[in-house]
């Protein structure tokens, strides 16, 4: 991981596997989201431009390592750009 402020609007970049758990558990909005686990965190992983309910982009990586490039808002990671590692 090379982010080092976990409250950057610079662009960063993230590697780990795609995972899917739950968000929010015991609260009214709690769902299944997407994250990315990484060495540094773990962080609820969207796309520019992607459905932010249900990206199917996002559904296909479950399971897989990949590098992804976007900026990391304390618990959210914003992707750019991803790539199957």
């Amino acid at each position: 991981m090379k982010a080092g402020n976990k409250n950057s609007n610079q662009e960063t970049e993230l590697s780990g596997k795609v995972v899917i758990k739950k968000f929010g558990e015991g609260s009214k909005s709690e769902h299944d989201a997407v994250y990315i686990e990484t060495d540094g965190g773990s962080y609820v992983l969207k796309r520019m431009g992607g459905n932010p309910f249900h990206d199917p982009v996002l559904h296909e990586l479950i399971g897989k390592n990949i590098t992804a490039t976007g900026i990391l808002d304390q618990y959210q990671f914003l992707a750019k750009e991803l790539k199957e590692q």
